[in-house]
């Protein structure tokens, strides 16, 4: 606790402190903003807990099941925190501590890339609570410093450079921070890139004013770059990035040529820092599946705009996800859109004034850009997402720019009705009306109690609003409270002695490996894949969004139905497990296939023992070309044979002798001795980046059973090395 306290209230305070010296506005706002502090972290603070869906509904079971329970299972974010993020970061975190560059992630999917997938944040400095308290406290952290940059840089943004009073300044800045997507994102990397989205707005809006100098476009193509490239969210940081150069292209659209040379350089920026993910992604299974389907080309479903739009006015109105009683067809956090009634009441407050008139388009342009794309507004969509690069681009990314725009619009409309320019009451009240109705249309006697109490208090804060214009200390009051009672619960509160269960399954797993050695697998879902890492166990699954094509295709053959992210196996042969290292595998059944050896049995479910296990690196002296259903059959003897595509040079030796020199991430080296060509074997998923040298030559990188590593070594004893170069790869595979 005390820890978590020198992270987030020391430096808070100090904060409170410099502000109520330099500028009593700035600590006016900020205690404000401390209201949504309080509530979305004061419950971990005080109990020196974790934010952190850790929820298992029986301890002794907890890996019964893909996702952890039925209730974050409606927030998927906190799934993938618990199912990606946290392995990753750990896995990133021990390496640098050991002083390494974290290339490889060796207990997850059998050694995928780590840095490469893009997701770790390592070129982030905002990242160091993670790697110095670990992921799930330095997740505590960083939210309160997301909130805290959101909200302060909106506020900057309105009070500073548009001279807005400052309350109205501040109803942008709280509906910005404290609206439901952003706390809804809080704890995953996303919600850096949207809290940095008011500060791109700002070094945007600066660098193309009239006496703006071209070290400030230097400046705006070197913050988008990076933010684009650092390994935060390159998706929505392309949103924010874009929404950006919009914004300055509808105030100053007659210098064009700033913003082109600031995304140019944001581009090569990008480029170089994120160009180990760019290959990744090239080779992706995620790349592939979008260009045979071409999903943002379907349909939505029939129903699904009305239900999304109406989330957005009245977040609680399919229920709430931190309570179980989600009742919506899609996912919550991707439709957390809304910035509350009061927030949508003062659009009608009054007229923007004429100064302001051009930021109110841009944000209107940015508003009318996320409302098209998430909610797939015909005829527009249509042509949209047939334009590079949205035709790859999840599409519901930009539903970060409808609360923003929102928020923007909110506080110009404030800043007017402030200075004389009140609409009349009519048309002030016709928000409420319309939250009223859409409230009444969605039935809200079918909500559970507290969530019924939310859709009424956006009601009664829309129609409150109109009245409290002359008020304004209440009416910022009245828009704080009601994002703060939206903000209870979403994100879960969890003890830090529940960050990893240790159950008796994971126990004895955790031993029989330490005296044997060899990789793990499950079946059915027990002990998810990216879980074991965090228990120190090499698994051969992976829970990753750019899982190279082949291994995504391998894991596929072994039961997997989703082709991006993966999901539970349902078969798992012997010999093909074995041949790719896999020692012990972990059930939740009676029984599994036949070949595998039962070692241990438990309520969590069981343990068996492989007796077709192989060494991770290995030289086979025979090949033989086929496809999945040859890797499958269970009639090649992998100690001595490998499955490889057709066209790869056959091999042929009778002796084949392997003395292994190095194993670890990214390095592999052996000492092999055959007396004809033979085929060095490494189980290990390849990758871009890959490359094979024998005696100091580079040598074809071969698909060892289609999937993994392989390199064909001529007669004779030579040295060979397979090294993992990330910044040095060829499109396509091998």
């Amino acid at each position: 606790m005390l820890t978590t306290l020198l992270w987030t209230a020391v430096p808070l305070l100090a904060l409170h402190l410099w502000m109520w010296r330099r500028s009593r506005s700035l600590l006016r706002f900020q205690l404000l903003l401390d209201v949504l502090l309080v509530v979305v972290l004061g419950p971990a603070l005080l109990r020196g807990a974790d934010l952190n869906p850790v929820r298992c509904l029986e301890r002794n079971r907890p890996f019964t099941e893909y996702r952890w329970s039925e209730i974050t299972g409606f927030q998927p974010t906190q799934s993938d925190l618990v199912l990606q993020f946290h392995p990753w970061w750990e896995a990133a975190r021990e390496q640098l501590l050991a002083g390494r560059l974290p290339l490889i992630a060796d207990e997850i999917g059998g050694g995928l890339p780590l840095l490469a997938g893009g997701q770790t944040g390592l070129w982030a400095p905002v990242m160091l609570p993670v790697w110095v308290l670990g992921p799930e406290r330095g997740t505590t952290v960083m939210a309160l410093w997301k909130l805290e940059l959101a909200g302060l840089g909106a506020f900057l943004l309105l009070a500073w450079r548009f001279r807005l009073r400052w309350a109205a300044a501040a109803v942008g800045g709280i509906a910005y921070a404290g609206g439901a997507y952003q706390v809804a994102w809080l704890l995953v990397p996303l919600s850096w890139v949207t809290a940095a989205l008011p500060w791109l707005w700002w070094l945007a809006l600066v660098a193309v004013r009239r006496r703006s100098r071209w070290p400030l476009v230097v400046g705006l193509g070197l913050a988008g770059g990076w933010l684009l490239g650092c390994g935060l969210h390159p998706e929505t940081a392309a949103v924010a990035f874009g929404s950006a150069l919009l914004a300055g292209l509808v105030l100053h659209p007659r210098r064009f040529p700033r913003l082109l040379a600031a995304a140019a350089l944001a581009t090569v920026v990008a480029a170089a820092l994120a160009w180990p993910t760019v290959g990744y992604i090239g080779a992706s299974s995620r790349l592939h599946l979008t260009r045979e389907q071409r999903p943002n080309l379907e349909p939505v479903p029939e129903g699904w705009r009305a239900l999304a739009l109406r989330q957005a006015v009245l977040p609680a109105v399919n229920g709430h996800p931190g309570r179980g009683d989600w009742r919506a067809p899609f996912p919550h956090a991707p439709a957390a859109t809304g910035v509350g009634g009061a927030a949508l009441a003062l659009l009608a407050a009054g007229a923007v004034r004429r100064r302001h008139r051009r930021l109110a388009w841009a944000a209107a342009a940015c508003l009318a850009l996320g409302v098209i794309l998430y909610l797939r507004v015909p005829p527009l969509d249509a042509l949209l997402v047939r334009l590079p690069p949205l035709d790859r681009m999840t599409l519901p990314r930009f539903a970060a720019l409808l609360p923003w725009g929102l928020a923007l619009i909110a506080a110009l409309s404030v800043d007017g009705a402030l200075r004389g320019r009140l609409r009349a009451l009519r048309w002030r009240l016709l928000p409420a009306a319309a939250l009223a109705a859409a409230a009444l249309a969605s039935s809200p006697w079918q909500l559970a109690a507290a969530d019924g109490v939310l859709v009424l208090l956006s009601v009664a804060a829309a129609a409150a609003v109109p009245f409290l214009l002359r008020r304004p200390t209440v009416l910022l009051s009245v828009l704080a409270v009601e994002l703060a009672a939206y903000a209870v619960g979403i994100n879960p509160v969890a003890a830090a002695a529940d960050r990893l269960p240790q159950p008796p399954l994971v126990e004895r797993l955790r031993a029989l490996q330490a005296a044997e050695g060899g990789r793990i697998i499950g079946i059915d879902g027990v002990l998810p894949a990216n879980l074991a890492g965090r228990y120190g166990l090499g698994d051969l699954r992976a829970y990753d969004p750019l899982r190279p094509l082949p291994f995504a295709r391998f894991l596929g053959a072994l039961g997997q139905v989703d082709p991006v992210l993966g999901g539970p196996l349902r078969q798992a042969p012997p010999r093909l497990c074995g041949a790719w290292s896999v020692r012990f595998l972990i059930a939740g059944g009676e029984t599994v296939a036949a070949g595998w050896e039962e070692v241990w049995r438990g309520s969590g479910g069981s343990l068996w023992r492989n007796p077709a296990w192989q060494p991770e690196l290995r030289v086979v002296g025979r090949t033989v070309a086929g496809g999945w259903d040859l890797l499958l059959s269970e009639t090649v003897d992998f100690a001595t044979t490998a499955v490889v595509p057709e066209g790869t040079p056959p091999v042929a030796a009778d002796r084949a002798g392997i003395a292994v020199a190095a194993l670890e991430g990214a390095r592999l080296g052996a000492r092999v001795d055959c007396d004809g060509p033979c085929l060095v074997v490494a189980a290990r998923p390849w990758a871009p980046g890959w490359r094979a040298f024998v005696d100091g030559a580079e040598r074809p990188v071969v698909l060892a059973n289609l999937a993994g590593l392989g390199v064909v070594v001529p007669a004779g004893a030579h040295e060979v090395a397979l090294r993992y170069h990330p910044w040095r790869w060829s499109g396509g595979v091998p």
